[in-house]
């Protein structure tokens, strides 16, 4: 995950970007409103892989219950240190710096060098933050990178996740590739380079694949029906229920 380079706070589990006197939810944010019953399932193998793990050998106690429910959270919390690692450093190495790369980084670095030399990608903009509407609803959010391969510019995201590419990603470079400009951290605007074509570099200890994203107009109204779902959790759902009008007691009449 990428780090915003403008101020951000945290509400209710989403970012939120601090800028020119507004708030404006980030787009991973707004796209984690999608429904994802398959965490579910995930969830709960976590949760019995860690009872496993602690076995039966003593009656349960309160902490062992709380840990056994973290179990999910720690497991995303792991992935997402790595996926972070890997993403600080194949930003310095795409702007030529020199980096320490850990051992258990070597795998994602070698597959981002193959794919480097095999497409020969000129860095556009890398780590930018954005600003777009959708129906006068604001947002904001930072891409990993923009880079230009023969002669087309392509939006990228760099993934490392263990199950793949997922369809919501076309969501998330929709926004991105939607938005009406990007906010350098001095807090000025520059126009959004011209996209030709989105995709994703998804990095793994073992192997690599370069994915191309689809660019339908429709992503983008997904987004936007997810980005007023979220105001609707974040606001509008707290003003739906008015004043009582009237209230008692009541008690089952014999008949």
């Amino acid at each position: 995950m990428n780090l915003p380079k403008i101020p951000t706070t945290k509400e209710n589990d989403s970012r939120i970007y601090l800028w020119d006197g507004g708030r404006y939810p980030s787009v991973t944010s707004i796209v984690g409103m999608l429904p994802k019953p398959a965490l579910q399932y995930w969830a709960a193998k976590k949760v019995a892989e860690a009872a496993i793990e602690l076995g039966a050998e003593r009656p349960a106690t309160e902490a062992d219950f709380d840990w056994l429910k973290s179990a999910p959270r720690r497991d995303l919390s792991q992935a997402g240190k790595m996926g972070t690692n890997v993403h600080e450093i194949v930003e310095k190495l795409a702007a030529d710096e020199e980096v320490y790369v850990p051992f258990e980084a070597e795998g994602f670095v070698d597959g981002f060098y193959t794919w480097r030399d095999r497409f020969s990608p000129k860095w556009v903009m890398a780590e930018e933050t954005v600003y777009g509407e959708y129906d006068d609803c604001g947002y904001c959010g930072s891409f990993d990178a923009i880079v230009n391969i023969e002669d087309e510019n392509w939006l990228i995201d760099y993934k490392t996740t263990r199950s793949g590419v997922h369809p919501e990603v076309a969501l998330q470079l929709s926004a991105y590739a939607n938005a009406s400009h990007v906010i350098r951290p001095d807090e000025s605007v520059v126009s959004l380079p011209d996209i030709d074509r989105l995709g994703v570099l998804w990095l793994r200890p073992d192997n690599w694949s370069f994915v191309e994203i689809g660019d339908d107009e429709a992503f983008f109204d997904v987004f936007g029906a997810l980005l007023k779902s979220w105001h609707w959790d974040n606001g509008l759902a707290k003003t739906a229920i008015l004043p009582s009008l009237g209230s008692g007691g009541s008690h089952q009449r014999p008949f």
